[in-house]
Order: structure tokens, then sequence, then C-alpha cells
């Protein structure tokens, strides 16, 4: 009879534990301190039945947790839970979430991340796998000091902007960084995108105390970024060197153009007519 009990109750946590799939992927392993981190949740329903996840006056539906290599929690964080997501039976939903939005690592070291999902119906949660990856930086490798101009916010105070190159196990990276110029906080880290070092960048500050750089990218494709003096991306403009090698130059006003060089859009087909100007940061293409 015990026997009996015993497996009867093995068959239904293997039930309860199976009504929902739950996985979670990052792009990365590596990441450096501050950077922003987003996660991938992929949910499958397994319950038989049509599922109802979140939605007014329930509670949250969806829940990470950040651990140590010890195992030990650092930090557990709550997604909005509050528009309702309805799931046929067998059916999948992604979620992006950018966790470090609600924690972000700042110590260099190795951490795991888990996703939970509530099933409100019943109570249960379920977990996804374990996501593990590591936190590094590097020595910058230019640095300029600035103070933030009048009419934007903490005018006045003395910044510094600086570049990192960021040699990952298979690819390079040009990372950005805003820091205090007094007490040396790390204000905002962005990476750029994927650097060849076959040309070094170029890299000025313009009338208005913007980060001006241009990279090369990838083979025959060069990165114009624009970022502000709050530490955030103002535009990234990409070009291909067909006719001469795209360079920074200012005019005498004081303003940076790009000479030489096409532009170019990377997610549009060969051939489609060209416009100059940069895109919108949210629609950037894979790996740029």
């Amino acid at each position: 009879m015990r026997l009996l009990f015993l497996i009867l109750a093995c068959l239904c946590t293997t039930s309860s534990w199976a009504q929902f799939d739950v996985s979670i992927k990052l792009p990365r392993a590596n990441f450096m301190a501050l950077e922003a981190i987003t996660a991938t949740v992929t949910v499958v329903n397994r319950t038989g039945a049509t599922a109802v996840l979140g939605g007014p006056g329930r509670a949250d539906w969806l829940s990470f947790e950040i651990t140590s290599t010890d195992g030990l929690p650092l930090a557990q964080m709550e997604v909005d839970g509050s528009d309702i997501v309805q799931m046929q039976p067998g059916a999948a939903i992604q979620q992006k979430v950018t966790v470090t939005n609600g924690y972000a690592p700042a110590d260099i070291g190795n951490y795991a991340l888990k996703a939970r999902v509530l099933h409100s119906q019943s109570g249960d949660y379920f977990e996804s796998n374990r996501a593990r990856f590591s936190i590094v930086d590097s020595k910058p490798m230019w640095e300029r000091s600035f103070g933030v101009p009048e009419g934007m916010k903490d005018a006045g105070k003395p910044r510094r902007y600086a570049l990192h190159i960021f040699r990952d196990f298979d690819s390079t990276s040009l990372y950005f960084r805003m820091l205090d110029d007094k007490t040396g906080e790390r204000l905002s880290t962005l990476r750029l995108g994927p650097l060849s070092m076959v040309h070094d960048p170029q890299i000025t500050l313009d009338a208005a105390n913007r980060l001006q750089v241009l990279f090369m990218a990838q083979p025959h494709v060069f990165a114009h970024a624009v970022l502000n003096p709050e530490g955030r991306l103002e535009k990234m403009s990409y070009y291909k060197d067909d006719g001469g090698r795209p360079m920074m130059a200012q005019t005498p006003k004081g303003e940076i153009i790009i000479s030489g060089g096409v532009y170019f859009d990377p997610s549009k087909p060969e051939g489609t007519t060209k416009k100059k100007g940069g895109r919108k940061v949210s629609e950037l293409p894979p790996g740029l």
C-alpha cells in the first residue's frame, strides 16, 4: 500500500510539472558589467486545455531569479502581468525581458538565471532551466572628460565617456560607457556592435558634447554611432566602403559628417533605394 502511494505521488508530481514547458535563453555567455541583459523565455502549454496567464487583479505570472555560482539567491524580479495571455493547448509563446532592469550584477563573476511561470488556476509555479552567464570587464581603450551641457539633466556635472574593446571567445565587440568623472560611478554601459580592428575607430566629441564614433563593424561595413551626454544612443548608421572608405569630417560650424562610402540599411534587400540618415535603435539588425 505504501509503495502504491509513492507511485501515485510520483505520477501526480510528474503530471503537475509537465503542465508547462519553460525554457530560458541568453544571447551570449559573457556580458560587460552593468550591460543590459535580455532573456528570451519560451512557454509551452501542456495542460491539455486553454491556459490563461495574468490579467487584471491577478498575480504576475512571470518572474526571474538570479543566483551566484554557490546557488545563493541575489535578486528576484517580477514582470508586470496585468495584460492577459491566452494559450491554446500545445501553443507556445515567447517573452523577451531585459532582466537587468530589475537587478544588474556589477561584480565580476559567474551567475545563473532562471524563470518561473505561475499557473494561476492551480497556484503552481513551473521553473525553467538555469541559464549561466559571466560578468566581465576590460580597461578602456579611449576616455574623454566633459561637462553636461545647459538645458540637460545634470547640467554642469562632470562626466566621462569611455570606449572598451571586449574580446569574447569567438568575437570582438566595441562597448560604450559613461561615468561620473568625480566618483568613477558607472552610469551607462552599451554594446555598440561587432568590431574589426583592420581600421582604428575614429572618435570625437561634437559641439554639443555628443560622442561620435565611426568603426569597422564587419568586412566592408562601417558603423557610425552618436551618443548623447545622458549616456543614450541617439543614432546608429551604416556605410559600405564602395568607392572609398567612410571617414568622419568636421565642418567649419563644428558639425560632424561622414565623407566617402555609401549609406545603406542592412535590413533592406540589395538594390532598394537608400536615403541618408540613421536608423532607429530598436530597428538594429541581428549582430549589429
